[in-house]
């Protein structure tokens, strides 16, 4: 895992017909644009509950109604629909796509049965392809601790190779510091690791460990 900032991009969680884009207040306001765009309703909500108009508030998710591949199909509509075409028939003529930050976003699929080894019950977060049909798997990029379905844990997004790694630091931990023995791993029918799970008691010491480390990671609470 780097020890410098990465470039962030998207969460993109796709859940019961649902989709729902964490990410930069700044790429989020322009996806909900893109979306509208595409004529899209959207639900937006701002840090701290604040209001789309008070002043300072910045966006914290943009959620719809759509599943996996109506979520892309609209983004690409919305980038078509934004798209400036060339005055002059004879300019060159370029194919409209979204922003490079949506194209990278990184995206997983709730799986209400996905097979967990720890602690917890059955059913995590699983990846699945983003913009395309492309998948943003590189190790090295920010480490997600996201707190996402109870008020009483919180979810682990990475990459492969970066999950494995917070998997042994967790295991580290376990060995002087309460809740990590619950650590749990969520995996897809190809045993491939999707997520990790934790009790919210592990994420100061996670968070600290992990930054102490040089890890930049990205941590989303209820606040």
């Amino acid at each position: 895992m780097s020890g410098e900032r990465s470039v962030r991009v998207p969460y993109v969680l796709h859940f019961e017909s649902r989709t729902v884009v964490l990410g930069e207040p700044a790429h989020l306001e322009e996806l909900d644009a893109l979306l509208r765009g595409a004529g899209v309703a959207t639900r937006p909500t701002y840090w701290h509950g604040m209001q789309r108009d008070d002043p300072g508030a910045a966006l914290n998710s943009v959620g719809t109604d759509l599943t996996a591949e109506h979520f892309w199909d609209r983004v690409d509509a919305g980038a078509f629909a934004a798209a400036r075409w060339p005055v002059d028939l004879d300019g060159p003529l370029y194919l409209p796509a979204p922003p490079w930050w949506v194209q990278r976003a990184r995206a997983w699929e709730y799986d209400p049965v996905a097979p967990a080894l720890g602690a917890a019950e059955p059913g995590g977060w699983l990846r699945v392809p983003g913009w395309a049909g492309t998948e943003n798997n590189d190790a090295g990029g920010p480490v997600g601790l996201l707190q996402l379905t109870d008020p009483a844990s919180f979810w682990v997004l990475a990459s492969d190779a970066d999950l494995t790694e917070v998997a042994a630091t967790a295991k580290e931990l376990a060995r002087f510091r309460q809740g990590f023995d619950r650590l749990t791993a969520y995996f897809d029918p190809d045993d491939r690791i999707g997520c990790l799970r934790l009790p919210l008691i592990c994420r100061e010491p996670l968070e600290d460990e992990l930054l102490a480390r040089g890890v930049d990671i990205e941590p989303r609470f209820w606040e």
